[in-house]
């Protein structure tokens, strides 16, 4: 009894759909999917906001309710937070349950926390799934100027370090819809200006941009009181030529004395004005706290020593008037 033999042509087996060619189609779809690239959308902001833990949290819980009036396919919804210490340390969690019991007593003062959601939507349009991804930074301002002062060169003055504008908050979006990343941004924005702002002294600004014309205008301004004030004072009757060298000479002593006083003064108000800082900051445990007094008495002794420097300096304005008499009366 012969063997039965099917023989097929190339041109037919090519028309039979295997399931490994099923399986193959399917796994080329997921990875395009998961690997297609999203668009991304972000905002930074330079606002003086003081944040504390209750701030985090309203901001968590603006993040959900912008999420779920969304849609958000069922338990589809991927939170982490992480927060980055002083010295390297960094912490994260995987629930803002867990972060809420996180220790509050590190001595550590907080750099920044970032807030990462990712989730996933069914467009009934499109009848497609698109993945987003939220993330908001929250940065301490004087957190990082602390750490920058500690790793600058020697040379590098603390009052140009404070000069130093940096972002405090941003916001990025990663989306398939314009519209509903703009939801987020919108969301940001106003939980921004809900926040808690320094109240800073409005001339600082201003003379923040000009401080380093005060010291040499301010020295010029002195020297220029001086010489006007002996000039018209000068009486040549009264010095006869034997004097006349021993007036010159203390007169110069006299000029030199009282310029590199009022020069060192003004330096110090040139200081001190670059040295106020508007603060921004995180608090969520005890070493941000410490830092917060830090800072604010480093406000405090900027505002004292721009006062007594200028005090100072109006004193010796003054005294440039009787400095011919003075002359007088010792020679």
């Amino acid at each position: 009894m012969g063997n039965v033999v099917e023989v097929m042509d190339d041109e037919s087996s090519n028309n039979i759909v295997r399931h490994e060619d099923v399986q193959l189609d399917l796994y080329l779809k997921i990875h395009d999917k998961v690997n297609a690239r999203s668009e991304e959308i972000s905002k930074s902001y330079n606002d003086n906001i003081l944040v504390c833990f209750e701030d985090i949290k309203e901001l968590h819980f603006k993040n959900l309710q912008s999420i779920r009036s969304l849609n958000p396919a069922k338990d589809n919804l991927g939170v982490q937070i992480a927060v980055s210490h002083h010295e390297g340390e960094s912490e994260k969690f995987n629930s803002f349950e867990e972060f809420e019991k996180h220790n509050i007593t590190s001595p550590n003062p907080t750099a920044n926390i970032i807030l990462l959601y990712t989730f996933t939507l069914y467009n009934t349009e499109t009848e497609e799934f698109e993945n987003y991804k939220i993330i908001n930074q929250v940065r301490s301002r004087i957190g990082e100027l602390q750490q920058i002062e500690k790793e600058a060169p020697p040379f590098i003055s603390s009052a140009l370090i404070s000069s130093m504008v940096t972002t405090t908050a941003r916001i990025t979006v990663h989306y398939c819809d314009y519209v509903k990343a703009r939801h987020f941004t919108a969301m940001f924005d106003e939980w921004i200006k809900g926040c808690d702002e320094s109240k800073s002294l409005k001339m600082i600004a201003p003379l923040q941009r000009i401080s380093h014309l005060v010291r040499k205008f301010g020295t010029l301004t002195i020297y220029g009181l001086l010489a006007l004030f002996t000039a018209s004072a000068i009486d040549t009757q009264q010095i006869s030529s034997d004097l006349t060298l021993k007036f010159l000479v203390i007169y110069a002593s006299t000029f030199v004395i009282i310029g590199n006083l009022a020069d060192t003064l003004l330096s110090k108000v040139e200081s001190a004005i670059d040295s106020y800082l508007a603060m921004s900051y995180l608090k969520l445990n005890k070493g941000d706290a410490k830092l917060v007094t830090e800072f604010s008495q480093r406000n405090k002794k900027s505002l004292i020593w721009s006062g007594l420097g200028v005090t100072g300096t109006l004193l010796i304005g003054l005294f440039t008037n009787y400095v011919y008499d003075l002359i007088k009366w010792v020679i």
